[in-house]
């Protein structure tokens, strides 16, 4: 699929001429500019200047006469310049817009007739410099008549010029999802030359592509200004940036784009049409075994064909498929992978109480995402019976699975710790639990509250700040799980010693694997207003 995202661009000037003497004001004009071709190409094509910089550095003053054209070079008679003050920057949809204004003093360029303005910029050389002339316009009267503004020495002149870049986000489909405006890049670039540089996906719904900046799963750094632009349709194509068969594996795609632009929302069919997988062997019967790992974390629903020695079973009836949940131990069975330690429905231990630290950058124990922070965690916190480690999932969920990564229980209370759940957070039923090391398992209880504590005891939870590699190959450092892992697939009748249980079906997300590559560019198409 092709994205595009299309800006209209447009500029005026308002000019005041206030009397030095008594502060009044003595005279206004307009002036509507014509963007001319060295801006875009400057964006576009890094000519005459850089496609990252700031266009709107200069205001330049000018005596001439004529019709300005995009064409245009320069004034058409130069007076003078002088460098901007930034006014405000206002980032919304549908129109932003940056506001500069220079102040020509009451000694500044006396006897003159000014007639034009325009934005420039400098680019500096080994030896000299060029100012370069981005839009221009002539002055006009409340009727647009123009008109000349005769400078005296009791006279200082305001010159005050916007700058306004108009679209609505669309290109990513009406299942996309964009920034919050003031968090725009495509915005920040036409209007100060900012550029957001990594393409990121995330593993759980989010509501902006801006949250893509914090909340990813996996992410790779490309050039902006290696893209190709094109004066021909004023059109910027992003590199092609590629997560080869080594990155980010075994990650469910669920947003996938530019956290500053746009990101693709799945299920999208548009985008990705469903892909079938065929036959794929889950396992081999033992004459008691009728729970199989369905080798995929989410499958499209109602897909699934199950198939024993090739014979083709019924679903309902030989077998069912949990939908939600189709193979063991992945951050999305985890419901509280879903939080941070911050939320407002979360209580871990006495964290939020404590002194961040200063020395190092600590992590969230909680959030999947790459969050950590010298400003916001301490090295470690207190779990107690009083201030246990609580979390409302907001909903009532089955969970069976409770486990501690990087982290170490204590050894000598490890058999004492408690999992407790509640239906209205006041009445609590401990769950009886199996342990493997630091992973607690329980059939499958729906509850809303969960808490964990050791009873009696103090127990010092260390935060990590380490970045070796934790699952999957991220160093994210979350450490607290609950939720569910279920096989996937179950059987009615076990299939036999020997007999090979395959299934088919199809995924409608994207699933990044060693066999599959995940492959981006988009592209920006600028107008003139």
């Amino acid at each position: 699929m092709e994205i595009k995202e299309k800006v209209l661009l447009h500029n005026k000037f308002e000019v005041k001429v206030v009397d030095s003497r008594t502060g009044k004001v003595k005279q206004t004009a307009t002036a509507y500019n014509v963007i001319l071709n060295y801006y875009f190409s400057s964006r576009l094509t890094n000519t005459p200047y850089y496609k990252t910089s700031d266009l709107l550095n200069y205001i330049a003053v000018g005596t001439g006469i004529g019709t300005p054209a995009i064409t245009d070079t320069a004034l058409f008679s130069h007076l003078t310049r002088k460098s901007v003050t930034t006014l405000e920057t206002v980032y919304e949809y549908p129109t932003s817009h940056t506001t500069r204004q220079i102040k020509l003093e009451a000694t500044e360029c006396n006897g003159s007739n000014i007639t034009e303005v325009g934005f420039e910029t400098y680019r500096s050389g080994t030896w000299s410099g060029t100012y370069y002339l981005m839009t221009h316009a002539m002055l006009q009267d409340s009727e647009g008549n123009q008109i000349a503004i005769a400078k005296t020495d009791v006279d200082v002149v305001y010159i005050t010029a916007t700058f306004y870049a108009t679209y609505t986000p669309s290109g990513f489909g009406d299942n996309g999802i964009y920034p919050d405006p003031d968090k725009n890049y495509l915005l920040r670039w036409l209007l100060t030359g900012s550029m957001d540089s990594y393409i990121r996906f995330s593993r759980y719904p989010l509501e902006l592509s801006s949250d893509l900046e914090v909340k990813y799963t996996g992410s790779k750094s490309y050039t902006f200004t290696n893209g190709v632009g094109s004066m021909e349709n004023y059109q910027y194509d992003i590199p092609v940036t590629t997560f080869l068969d080594s990155e980010c594996n075994n990650r469910i795609v669920r947003h996938l784009g530019i956290a500053g632009f746009g990101s693709f929302t799945f299920p999208d069919h548009a985008v990705f049409p469903p892909y079938a997988i065929d036959h794929i062997v889950v396992g081999e019967g033992d004459g008691e075994k009728t729970e199989f790992n369905i080798r995929c974390p989410v499958i499209q629903s109602g897909t699934a064909r199950v198939f024993v020695n090739d014979i083709e079973l019924e679903a309902g009836t030989d077998f069912t498929v949990d939908y939600e949940s189709n193979c063991g131990d992945w951050y999305e069975n985890y419901h509280t992978a879903q939080f941070s330690v911050f939320d407002e429905n979360v209580s871990f231990g006495d964290l939020r109480t404590r002194t961040p630290s200063t020395s190092y950058s600590y992590r969230d124990p909680m959030a999947w995402w790459n969050c950590y922070d010298s400003t916001k965690y301490p090295s470690s916190c207190y779990i107690t019976e009083a201030n246990p480690i609580f979390v409302d999932l907001l909903s009532p969920k089955e969970c069976n699975r409770l486990k501690f990564e990087i982290v170490t229980v204590p050894s000598s209370q490890i058999g004492n710790l408690v999992i407790e759940y509640s239906t209205d957070n006041e009445t609590w039923t401990a769950v009886e639990a199996t342990r493997n090391a630091q992973v607690w398992s329980w059939p499958l209880i729906r509850a809303r509250y969960w808490r964990v504590y050791i009873p009696g005891y103090n127990w010092s939870y260390s935060l990590a700040r380490t970045n070796i590699p934790t699952r999957d190959g991220q160093s994210f450092g979350t450490s607290f799980f609950i939720g569910k892992t279920v096989p996937g697939l179950k059987l009615t009748t076990p299939p036999a010693a020997g007999e090979t249980v395959e299934a088919s079906y199809s995924i409608d997300l994207p699933f990044k694997t060693e066999n599959n590559l995940l492959r981006f560019t988009c592209s920006i198409q600028l107008q003139r207003g």
